[in-house]
């Protein structure tokens, strides 16, 4: 059975088909292919290998969902859902399949020459824009052994099943310009696809080149950061930059230009375990890729704690590394998978997280990415449970997307005590008439890292108000790795993996735990989290309790 036939698929509508599945335009996609290929792109990420070896015994997980048994060609095989499918089509999970080495280079070839036979002239998902520009760049970079001992009476029909994934994105240009990150895996596939020696060379690596160019352009901030405000976009997007730059006879000033900004905006957004921070629609990534990848963009390399166009800022001290979010909501076409997470931080201490968001990875399935999206999945103060931006329906199918709220009174200063951040939203103004405002403190010596939460009524704001008190909580997600327990009723012990101890005191009237999950990593994992709560007054001044909650985390 075929992928198109299978029963976690749903056949496209005779009316609604999509232009792509019209025979006349996949008729466009022709018939020739390489007799070989000529060169093979240079990607710095590194893959997975214990993620690899499941593959290889055909045992098939993507985020939280997995097919049933062991399934040597998945193609066949029941899917969990749609999005399961999409994932599976892309190849993204070959670079770790080929980071077992020799051993795994049959079970590459075999996968290849099954997609074909089931799927290399068309599917009405798997050759989706986006999909197949992943597919293409996985394939040119890592499917070396697949191109090479494979079947060789099969070898014909995986030249032209490649050239006819290049042609596609040539034709889908103004579709993929509106996927974002998949206008820059496109464009690098064809830059890839023209230096492996496919017909019609010169077209595909000006186009792609083209492609290139244009995002740097239209996808950026001025200080390097990706529009989306997703630290993972950032570092995916820099990675597909340099393995195209690679594989340039000459790279573009308007890139060569851009990578270095990229690069320095990425280091900022690293924690201490050289990960990334989890917000807006994204996971940790794998610090030897970001390594890799920071290692070959030349310029100069520039530190610095703020990233204003951005919405980040960084507090730095001995071990500790704090990341902390004070930017509202993207652009409105970049906010899909952007997330409510107002003035929501990270922590970590030398090489180990303490404090994070939930996260969302790339692989996640749509449901849990949606789940992620809400405030109460990240490390800041919530009033009443509601969100602190509003997601909205699009007009087009996706996710919803984000808008506001407002964030301003955004200040850094630096003493001989320490450096104290701030920063204020208005996304609980409308329904409670009250700003949330967070102020975070960290010692030169990294051992000591405070807070205060403010719920403050404006006082330009007119209008009655009710005077019952309304609930809020400060929650603090744990990293999986690491282990809390209340001392008392207002403070708890945080113990590392590694041996670390830290104590959270507070002054909030009732401090708790609760279960959390963390998707930040490969797999969805368990965890817990710390829940300070109590009850705000509706006109308070957020000066004082009830409406002020102060929180310091110390190093025991």
């Amino acid at each position: 059975m075929s992928a198109a036939a299978s029963p976690s698929r749903r056949p496209p509508s005779a009316a609604g088909e999509h232009w792509r599945a019209n025979p006349f335009h996949r008729g466009r996609l022709g018939d020739g292919g390489p007799d070989r290929i000529g060169a093979y792109g240079d990607d710095p990420r590194v893959g997975d290998a214990e993620r690899g070896r499941e593959l290889g015994h055909g045992i098939w997980r993507i985020g939280a969902e997995r097919i049933a048994g062991e399934q040597t060609l998945p193609w066949r095989a029941r899917h969990p859902s749609r999005h399961f499918s999409a994932r599976l089509h892309s190849f993204s999970w070959l670079i770790d399949l080929a980071a077992v080495g020799a051993s795994a280079h049959a079970r590459m070839a075999e996968l290849f020459d099954s997609w074909v036979a089931d799927h290399g002239e068309w599917d009405e998902l798997a050759w989706d824009p986006e999909i197949t520009a992943e597919r293409l760049f996985a394939w040119l970079c890592w499917g070396q052994p697949a191109f090479e001992q494979g079947a060789p009476e099969q070898r014909e029909a995986l030249m032209r099943s490649a050239a006819r994934q290049a042609r596609l994105l040539l034709i889908a240009q103004t579709e993929l310009s509106e996927r974002h990150l998949g206008s820059i895996k496109a464009g690098a596939a064809l830059v890839l696809a023209a230096a492996a020696g496919f017909p019609d060379a010169e077209r595909l690596a000006e186009q792609g080149e083209e492609m290139l160019i244009e995002a740097c352009a239209k996808q950026f901030l001025p200080d390097g950061g990706h529009f989306s405000r997703a630290p993972e976009v950032l570092a995916e997007a820099l990675c597909d930059f340099v393995t195209a730059a690679h594989a340039m006879p000459e790279t573009p000033v308007t890139l060569r230009d851009a990578l270095p900004r990229f690069a320095n905006m990425l280091r900022l957004l690293r924690l201490g375990d050289g990960g990334l921070g989890c917000f807006h629609g994204g996971a940790e990534g794998a610090p030897a890729s970001i390594d890799a990848a920071l290692a070959r963009v030349s310029g100069e390399v520039r530190a610095f704690q703020f990233a204003d166009r951005s919405g980040y800022q960084r507090l730095e001290a001995g071990p500790l590394r704090v990341l902390f979010d004070v930017g509202g909501a993207p652009p409105l076409s970049f906010s899909e998978r952007a997330h409510a997470s107002a003035l929501a931080f990270e922590l970590s201490s030398e090489s180990e997280r303490l404090i994070v968001n939930v996260g969302a990875g790339r692989e996640l399935e749509p449901a849990a990415r949606m789940a992620a999206r809400a405030t109460n999945g990240h490390s800041t103060l919530i009033v009443a449970d509601a969100l602190s931006a509003t997601l909205e329906e699009s007009r087009r199918k996706g996710p919803a997307r984000l808008v506001g709220p407002n964030l301003d009174d955004v200040r850094r200063a630096s003493d001989d005590s320490g450096v104290t951040v701030q920063g204020r939203h208005d996304g609980y103004r409308d329904k409670f008439g009250l700003l949330h405002r967070r102020y975070m403190f960290i010692d030169h010596a990294g051992g000591n890292l405070r807070g205060i939460d403010e719920l403050i009524r404006p006082t330009r704001l007119k209008g009655g108000s009710s005077k019952k008190t309304i609930p809020f909580v400060a929650r603090f997600h744990l990293h999986p790795d690491v282990q809390a327990r209340l001392l008392e009723k207002q403070m708890a012990l945080l113990e590392t993996r590694g041996g670390q101890r830290w104590r959270l005191r507070t002054d909030a009237p009732n401090m708790s735990l609760a279960p959390s999950i963390y998707w930040g990593g490969r797999a969805p994992r368990e965890t817990l989290q710390l829940v300070l709560a109590g009850d705000a007054d509706p006109m308070g001044h957020g000066l004082a309790p009830p409406n002020r909650v102060r929180w310091a985390l110390t190093r025991a």
